[in-house]
């Protein structure tokens, strides 16, 4: 390159940085001179209640928020753009208070308030100058845990207990008046597919349905499934007549029916036929059918999956003493 060259491109490039540099220059004056005049804005503030009454707790209808018009350099106001400011109020310093409800004074013309806020300019106006925080009575108590599941275990295959959490209830705290009325919690859902080995893993309860104010404890349970084989088995069982009133004789066809049933191959041979009562019952005959309903009301708790062969018996009334 000729030093002609040379100097003709060193020129240029020493004109490019001039120019950017007066082009900042006068951006962070222009910036400077807008952050210096004085703006009136209008700022949500967030409300925080501290040293709250022993066994009280947080009412969500008190007073949350509070909107107010600020006056002030665009340097003083620019914190206010950034974050949310929040404003703590002491339950100790209410003007105001009874059991449930304490009330605090907001003076737009106070220190205290500036000194809070962090904010150097003024407090023009105040959507309202007396805030409201609510109590509620903090109650605990135990409830049971339902459990959402759907287990399909492979063929051959099953669980005597199925699905057991530990520990199978869990203590619930809030305000009483939803506390009073919850009866359990449930975990969420848990969905096992062909499952023929032990499974155990840990289970969350299902806090997301529940009001965010209520507090679990423990939120994660223990969760196991047993799994072993399974085979068929059967019974014959007597069928076992009731309230047959008196001088009456009753015959049913047939006297005994068969049950079938699921159950662990190490409690297999546990099974009998005591284990089991079937019974018709003649209180609950219609006068047009010669049918009883059977229902079976014992069973053992090791069995899955049972029914009954017959689902009813013919009955026939031989004799009806007359007194």
């Amino acid at each position: 390159m000729s030093n002609r060259k040379k100097k003709t491109f060193l020129f240029k490039r020493s004109s490019v940085k001039t120019f950017l540099f007066f082009l900042g220059f006068t951006s962070l004056l222009w910036l400077f001179i807008q952050f210096s005049k004085n703006y009136t804005k209008e700022v949500e503030v967030g409300i925080r209640y501290t040293n709250l009454p022993e066994g009280k707790i947080f009412n969500e209808t008190s007073d949350q928020t509070l909107r107010m018009t600020l006056n002030g350099n665009g340097f003083r106001l620019i914190n206010h753009n950034w974050q949310k400011p929040i404003l703590e109020f002491n339950a100790e310093d209410a003007v105001s208070k009874n059991e449930d409800h304490f009330l605090f004074f907001v003076d737009k013309e106070s220190s205290i308030l500036q000194s809070k806020l962090d904010f150097k300019g003024r407090v023009l106006a105040i959507q309202k100058d007396t805030l409201t925080l609510k109590l509620d009575i903090n109650l605990e108590k135990k409830v049971p845990v339902a459990i959402l599941q759907d287990i399909q275990y492979a063929n051959g295959y099953g669980s005597d207990k199925g699905l057991v959490i530990t520990p199978d209830s869990v203590m619930v705290s809030g305000p009483s008046v939803m506390i009073d009325t919850l009866q359990q919690v449930q975990t969420i859902p848990l969905s096992l597919e062909g499952l023929n080995v032990d499974y155990a893993s840990e289970l969350e309860i299902d806090t997301q349905v529940l009001p965010t104010n209520i507090k679990v404890s423990p939120v994660q349970l223990k969760a196991e499934v047993l799994v072993s084989k399974f085979t068929e088995g059967s019974q014959r069982i007597p069928i076992v007549l009731n309230n047959v009133p008196e001088g009456v004789n009753i015959k049913i066809f047939p006297k005994e029916t068969s049950i079938v049933y699921r159950v662990g191959l190490d409690k297999y041979n546990e099974i009998t036929e005591r284990d089991f009562r079937v019974v018709a019952d003649y209180a609950k005959a219609s006068e047009e059918s010669v049918f009883l309903t059977l229902e079976l009301t014992d069973i053992p708790e090791s069995i899955h999956d049972v029914r009954l062969q017959e689902k009813q018996v013919q009955f026939v009334v031989l004799k009806q003493e007359s007194n």
